[in-house]
């Protein structure tokens, strides 16, 4: 008798799957004792010592059960502190498998898509962005999802799709703070976008033919307050690469946005960080004007 082929789980096949046997789980939460370590864990990385943090990560992640809100809440804390951007990678992809309707799901699916976006592969990150909208269809992460497949259009130039996308934010509430202050700055620019494109229907051309005007960039706050290169103790880490290429793309990338980062380490992994700072405080006020970018990271302290 001939054996049947083995099937390949994939991220999108998951998600339909769970639903199955899931749903009854969902209404559970997060046991104290993984709350206690996850917040230890974040407090130690705080604290300057990343590598003991994700030590205590990796064990709670081989404590905790398969399939359970425990499970998907130390996968998200190991990605997010995790100090390689494939790690992090590989817990979030892990989490929408194991868990893919706990709450941190939606989160994992965003960052997923951040990270397609800064490998500049919008098209894949909408994979991504989409399903958000698909499987957490209500409140915030209808926004973020709108938000993200907003910028995933605008860094193919596709003013209109992704104002297109924008406009389905309408009768959506969202949130005062970070995420009202990216749907304003993404509503400038489709504002801007169509004024633009009155003024080129209207007015004659001035450039002469065949030569295409450089288009101005929508303004975006620059992270400021940093102290002279060299001179400070902290700075903010936003991703970390195996190879300097990689890591040399993500530098450019962050250019492309008004965001000024460097390299870190002479071998992997190699660290992409933005600014020096005196002070904790200092970096971590840097960290929250990149939020409001939409740009996630945390704070790292400076080799001695």
């Amino acid at each position: 008798m001939r054996r049947p082929r083995r099937a390949t789980l994939t991220i999108a096949a998951a998600g339909c799957v769970a639903t199955l046997w899931l749903a009854p789980m969902m209404s559970a939460q997060v046991t104290p004792a993984v709350e206690r370590t996850t917040a230890r864990a974040r407090a130690m990385v705080d604290g300057g010592d990343g590598a003991t943090a994700r030590a205590l990560l990796d064990s709670l992640v081989d404590a905790v059960p398969m399939g359970t809100i425990d499970r998907a809440e130390a996968l998200y804390w190991r990605a997010v502190l995790a100090e390689r951007i494939s790690d992090a990678e590989r817990d979030w992809k892990r989490l929408v498998i194991d868990v893919p309707l706990s709450p941190r799901a939606p989160d994992a699916l965003v960052r997923l898509g951040e990270l397609d976006m800064l490998r500049g592969h919008p098209a894949d990150a909408r994979v991504y962005f989409t399903r958000v909208l698909r499987d957490f269809p209500s409140g915030v992460y209808r926004a973020k999802g709108l938000l993200w497949l907003t910028r995933s259009y605008f860094e193919e130039r596709n003013m209109a799709g992704g104002c297109r996308a924008l406009d389905s934010l309408r009768g959506v509430e969202i949130p005062e703070g970070e995420l009202r202050l990216q749907s304003d700055e993404l509503q400038r620019r489709c504002t801007s976008a169509m004024a633009n494109s009155a003024m080129a229907t209207s007015a004659p051309a001035t450039s002469a033919p065949g030569v295409a005007e450089k288009p101005v960039a929508a303004g975006k706050p620059t992270p400021s307050g940093k102290s002279p290169a060299g001179s400070g103790r902290y700075s903010v880490q936003l991703a970390a690469y195996d190879t300097r290429a990689e890591a040399n793309d993500a530098v450019q990338r962050f250019l492309q946005r008004d965001i000024d980062t460097r390299i870190d380490g002479e071998q992997k992994p190699f660290r992409v960080r933005m600014g020096y700072y005196a002070t904790r405080a200092e970096a971590t006020r840097a960290l929250s004007r990149l939020k409001k970018l939409g740009v996630d990271g945390f704070v790292a302290e400076r080799a001695p």
